[in-house]
């Protein structure tokens, strides 16, 4: 078994765990609408995990260069600290909690993160062996400028905004949508700009007429 699919098997394993508990504690005490949204939630990401696990491709050569420089974490963190917000508000503590939106404010982000699914599916299926969770290039390593690349640079970073987007309509916290503000969006900026001077200093004039024609995140805006 590849390392990745090792470690994507281990963090399944350890999420299903951590979410049986949770479901087991969340059905004593939560009303019934709040549990099934829990679970509901429980049950996409771990859907989701399996088909990323399952498309992806691991490299044919080695990483001759990374400059990722803890942007990554920066990113994971944020999200992490998003998701336990939002599910502690919705919970528990109902502070920033949109009741009077629901249940169409939850459905909408459930549409959200079928959305963040479909974007990441096609941006990992695009990439193939090239990708990679941190700033890397392979040896013989080739710019990507089709299919979805062909008019945003940076899906995957559209992605992980749209994933705390989706988790704070699903679990109706307008909170979790300041959070995302202030901790995701900074994070992408780092790390797109962490990347972008990356591959300008390997890829130069052709990454810039890349550059020239398409948007970062979003087609025909920024």
């Amino acid at each position: 078994m590849a390392t990745r699919h090792r470690n994507v098997m281990i963090r399944m394993l350890i999420s299903l765990g951590i979410f049986a508990y949770i479901a087991y504690l969340s059905r004593r005490w939560l009303p019934p609408a709040d549990f099934y949204v829990i679970i509901a939630f429980f049950g996409v990401f771990l859907a989701w995990s399996v088909v990323e696990t399952a498309i992806y491709q691991p490299p044919e050569t080695a990483a001759i260069e990374d400059e990722d420089r803890q942007s990554y974490l920066f990113l994971q963190l944020s999200s992490f600290a998003v998701l336990i917000y939002a599910i502690i508000d919705f919970t528990e503590w109902q502070l920033t909690r949109i009741s009077d939106g629901e249940p169409a404010i939850i459905i909408a982000g459930f549409v959200v993160y079928a959305l963040y699914a479909l974007i990441r599916y096609r941006a990992i299926v695009t990439l193939g062996k090239y990708y990679n969770l941190r700033v890397a290039i392979y040896e013989e390593h080739s710019l990507i400028t089709h299919g979805i690349y062909s008019s945003i640079r940076h899906p995957f970073y559209l992605t992980a905004l749209l994933s705390v987007i989706s988790i704070s309509l699903i679990f109706s916290s307008w909170g979790g949508l300041l959070l995302s503000l202030a901790l995701s969006i900074p994070a992408i900026i780092y790390r797109i700009n962490i990347e972008e001077d990356f591959m300008l200093r390997h890829f130069g004039s052709e990454y810039q007429e890349y550059m020239a024609r398409t948007k970062k995140l979003l087609p025909g805006i920024w």
